[in-house]
């Protein structure tokens, strides 16, 4: 009969902790790219070159998440760039998309035992070259490249919680993002206006 009774208090302690558990916070969103009509360019295809190979291993942190600098590139050739020619040849080639993790110094004394010190600093590139390279008139070829290279960073405080973390990583993919469109659709329109439709 006891040990009845205390096998029921036991699963009602089970299910009142179930109920008065906090629900896990919602990952944070996907990094979005900029909403801008396509780059059209005078050739047959465009093709992907992904030349940059993470080391997957500390201080590099690129393969631990859902998003990298070179995902984001690829995304960006997919959404922005359009072939619309019947000949030549765009290609995008990734040469760097690391994502750096730094541990930052503590401060000693009353300021670093109370204050809330900066724990963290992740720093992010992205380098791109796009060339086309296009048949002329009269057997004459055409070539023309774009280079960009991006650098985004932030910086995460040591109270910061798993999903902090993450929330500050998605927001650095996103300011990397934000300036890789941006750099490189200016200069696909500086540097390729014969291809440029």
């Amino acid at each position: 009969m006891i040990a009845s009774a205390a096998r029921r208090f036991g699963v009602l302690l089970v299910l009142l902790l179930a109920a008065c558990a906090t629900p896990p916070a919602s990952p944070p969103g996907d990094v979005a790219l900029v909403a801008r009509a396509p780059l059209q360019l005078d050739v047959a295809s465009i093709v992907l070159d992904e030349q940059y190979s993470s080391p997957a291993r500390a201080p590099n942190v690129e393969h631990l998440h859902r998003f990298s600098p070179a995902g984001i590139a690829s995304a960006w050739s997919r959404a922005r760039l359009v072939a619309a020619g019947s000949a030549g040849t765009a290609t995008l080639s990734i040469l760097d998309g690391r994502v750096i993790s730094e541990e930052l110094e503590k401060k000693g004394g009353l300021t670093g035992l109370f204050g809330d010190q900066q724990d963290t600093k992740l720093t992010a590139r992205l380098k791109t070259r796009l060339t086309v390279e296009r048949p002329g008139r009269a057997g004459e070829h055409g070539s023309w490249s774009a280079d960009v290279d991006v650098n985004a960073s932030r910086i995460i405080l040591e109270s910061a919680s798993l999903n902090d973390r993450d929330a500050a990583y998605a927001a650095l993919m996103q300011d990397l993002a934000t300036r890789f469109d941006e750099e490189m659709t200016a200069e696909i329109k500086r540097s390729m206006g014969p291809v440029l439709r």
